[in-house]
Formats: structure tokens, C-alpha cells, sequence
């Protein structure tokens, strides 16, 4: 076969410009960045993650390709593989369907056909047609010096890019799982927070401007609910969730008892206050009529060694009024005995039936 010279001169460059080697450390590399681009991708909008199965072959050929140049079959084996090892890692990773996201196997399966006849038509250089002749030449009637240098042995370049890409991308998993830790934790905290501000944004401001603009019977409702912990509803039979402060409970039965002369914030308060002098509070409200702080008064007789006279003021209470609540608690008082009523006196209480 008569062939140009100065083709058989071009095309031995070709050959021997091919580095398998080099191609096998470049696509390990390179097989990080690209699973990261299918990552990104997959954040920025996972409906488009499937896609990637096609673009990650052409990426792998291309860098095959850049780096390889080579002529070889082995270098199309080579990108194919590393683009196998790409896919592999992403469904281990979950990155091949976006969330809640349904598509039929034939059409992940030819996505992934295209992806990987991409990886190996580019990986792979082919000479142009007017140097067919002389690659013939070179390659087909004996084996080409290239092909049997070691850079370029097809059984040392594709367990080598295999084998490369298994690591780089098993490390970038690992690193990839550990940023999502990090981003759900994120996630997770951000959500506590804008729960916790939603929560806190229940609770009523405390100041004498606001409080001046509620109800008495709302006001003493939020006192409860700072108390507690449970806003009830107006009827008291249903609960929601209310930020805890016993300063704002405190201070909005302050503004109660001082501003609007409530007698029953002011028992409420000394019950609050009982171990820092509250029980002058009490007395007042007592003093004022109200039934809750006279069955208190008449309880602390039988705190200091007088239960007969604490039993007959308890008596007398219950005969004058008529408030039901109030008769369960004198009752309450007298099954249970002073020695455990004057134990619960000691600790703060803002009982719901003082409100009803």
C-alpha cells in the first residue's frame, strides 16, 4: 500500500502522543468534580439530577480525551468505566431522582446508555479519513511501539482509572455525606429558631401601654399562660402552647392589682410572692373580699396550730358563698389536711380556677 511519507510522519506523532497513564490519574481527578457538579445540580434543582447520567459521560470522554489522546480501544474502555464508577456513586448518594420525583426505568436506562456511549465515543481520538491509509499502515499490519509501552497497556491504565476513581470518589462521599450532616444540622437549627421566634411571638407584651388595651378577663388569661406554659381559651377547655415567664406572669398581675384595683391579681400575686412576703398581698385581697385569699387567711390558722379555728372560718366560708370552684377548695383543704396545704403554700401557684 503506497502511503504519503508525510502522513505516516503525522499520524506516528498521534501515536505517540498517547499517555493512558496520564489519562487514568486525570480521570480519577476529574470524576470528583463532576459527581460534585451532579451534587450542585441536584440542590439547585433536583428535577434535573437524571440528566446528569447522559452529561457526566460526555464530561468523563472529554477529559479522557484532553489528557489520553489517545487511539487506543482501551482508552474508550477507560472512560467507560470511570463514567460506570460516576453513576455508581450517585445512586449510592441518592442523587439519581430528584425528591418525590418518579421516572420510568427505559428512561433512566437510556439516559445512562447515552451518558456512556458518550464517555467512550469521546474518549477515544479517530483519525481523519486522509490518514486512514497510514494508520493502517502503522497499526494493522503490526502493533505500533506505543501500544506496548507501559503508559499505555490497556491491563495497567483501566484498573488504574478504576481503581482511582473507586478512592477519589469514596473519599468525596464520605465528604459529601459529612456536608449534608452539616447542612440538615443547619437546616435543623434554622427551623428551631424560626419555630422558637413564631413561638415566642405568641406571648403579649408586658408594658402598661399594651396591658391598658386588653380586657381584664385577657389579661388574667396571659398571666395564666406565662405561669403555665398553656394559653386556654376563653371557656378554658382548649390549651396552645405559650412561652413561659414568670417576670411577665408576675408583672402583668402587678399592673392588674395596682393599676386596676383587681383584688384577685393581687391574691394571685402574693401566691406568686408567698416566700417573699406575699402573704400581706393575700391579706389584702382578703381584706377586699376576695373568697380565694379569705380561704387562704382562714387555711393559715390551721398553719400555726389552730386547725379548729381554720375548720370553723372554712365553714363559715362555705356557707356564704356560692362560687363552686371556691367550695371545691374548701373542701379540698379540709379532706386533705393543713400539714399538706401549708406544704403547698410554700410553693408558687396561679391554679386556672382562679380566672374561671
Amino acid at each position: 500500500m503506497q502511503v504519503n511519507q508525510q502522513e505516516i510522519d503525522a499520524v506516528e506523532a498521534k501515536l505517540n502522543g498517547q499517555h493512558g497513564l496520564k489519562a487514568a490519574l486525570a480521570v480519577a481527578f476529574w470524576s470528583v468534580p463532576i459527581l460534585v457538579l451532579w451534587y450542585g445540580l441536584y440542590l439547585y434543582d433536583d428535577r434535573f439530577a437524571p440528566i446528569m447520567l447522559a452529561l457526566s459521560g460526555a464530561a468523563i470522554g472529554i477529559v479522557v480525551r484532553f489528557y489520553g489522546r489517545g487511539y487506543q480501544l482501551s482508552f474508550a474502555v477507560m472512560a467507560f468505566m470511570a463514567h460506570l464508577a460516576v453513576v455508581v456513586a450517585a445512586f449510592m448518594f441518592g442523587l439519581s431522582l430528584g425528591e418525590g420525583q418518579s421516572v420510568r426505568a427505559f428512561i433512566l436506562a437510556g439516559l445512562y446508555g447515552v451518558g456512556a456511549w458518550s464517555a467512550a465515543y469521546i474518549g477515544r481520538l479517530t483519525i481523519p479519513f486522509e490518514q486512514h491509509r497510514a494508520f493502517y499502515v502503522l497499526t494493522e499490519e503490526a502493533p505500533h511501539d506505543s501500544s506496548r509501552r507501559l503508559r499505555n497497556r490497556w491491563f495497567i491504565t483501566t484498573p488504574l482509572a478504576l481503581s482511582g476513581c473507586c478512592l477519589t470518589l469514596t473519599v468525596s462521599l464520605f465528604a459529601l455525606t459529612g456536608f449534608e450532616i452539616f447542612r440538615a444540622t443547619q437546616s435543623h437549627h434554622e427551623n428551631r429558631m424560626a419555630e422558637r421566634e413564631a413561638f415566642e411571638a405568641r406571648a403579649i407584651e408586658v408594658t402598661s401601654a399594651h396591658l391598658d388595651t386588653l380586657p381584664t378577663d385577657e389579661a388574667m388569661r396571659h398571666a395564666f399562660a406565662f405561669f403555665a406554659g398553656q394559653l386556654p381559651n376563653k371557656s378554658g377547655n382548649r390549651y396552645t402552647r405559650y412561652p413561659k415567664s414568670d417576670y411577665k406572669a408576675k408583672r402583668v398581675l402587678s399592673y392588674l392589682s395596682e393599676e386596676r384595683g383587681n383584688v384577685r391579681a393581687k391574691f394571685i400575686l402574693g401566691r406568686l410572692t408567698y416566700n417573699e412576703n406575699g402573704l400581706s398581698l393575700i391579706q389584702q385581697a382578703a381584706d377586699e373580699g376576695d373568697i380565694y385569699a379569705k380561704i387562704h387567711v382562714a387555711s393559715e390558722f390551721g398553719c400555726y396550730g389552730e386547725p379548729d379555728k381554720a375548720k370553723q372560718l372554712l365553714n363559715m366560708l362555705a356557707k356564704t358563698t356560692n362560687d363552686k370552684s371556691a367550695l371545691d377548695e374548701i373542701y379540698s383543704v379540709l379532706s386533705v389536711g393543713f400539714e399538706q396545704i401549708c406544704a403547698e403554700y410554700r410553693i408558687p401557684d396561679f391554679a386556672q380556677m382562679y380566672i374561671r
